[in-house]
């Protein structure tokens, strides 16, 4: 494909005046600066759908695999079995989608009653940087995710 640019000087059309040529130098070069951002967004947006998705397929385990045995209070600790108030944990860990549904929607977890949805939810919620779930949990907080 050929553009202005490359043609030698006695091909070019002559131009009426300087402004006429300075004005077509400018519009080329927003062109080219329009075709790199339009091929910028395009490579971006399938990232972005791509976390969207392992967002949603991602898991969280309750609780943390160095505390087996361990039951879930309504608060959201972690306690010691059969302490009162408190929830034996899943028995598998928890989808991104399920979790990003019960926490925005309100729905209880599969097989689950709404009291163990809720002391999960809460043990969710107190995940912090370095702990088995958080990323998971703060890439479905992401406001592109919701």
């Amino acid at each position: 494909m050929r553009n202005e640019d490359d043609q030698p000087e006695a091909e070019r059309p002559a131009a009426a005046a300087p402004g006429e040529a300075e004005t077509a130098q400018t519009r080329r070069a927003m062109l080219r600066i329009g075709a790199l951002g339009t091929a910028a967004v395009v490579t971006v947006r399938p990232g972005i759908a791509h976390a969207a998705v392992s967002a949603l397929t991602c898991q969280i385990p309750v609780p943390q695999s160095t505390q087996p045995n361990k039951w879930i209070k309504n608060n959201g600790d972690v306690v010691n079995p059969n302490t009162g108030n408190s929830y034996p944990p899943p028995s598998q860990p928890l989808s991104g989608e399920d979790v990003k549904n019960s926490l925005k929607y309100g729905t209880n977890y599969p097989g689950y009653t709404s009291q163990q949805t809720n002391a999960y939810n809460n043990y969710i919620k107190k995940l912090t940087m370095g702990k088995q779930g958080y990323t998971c949990y703060a890439s479905l907080q992401s406001p592109s995710r919701q």
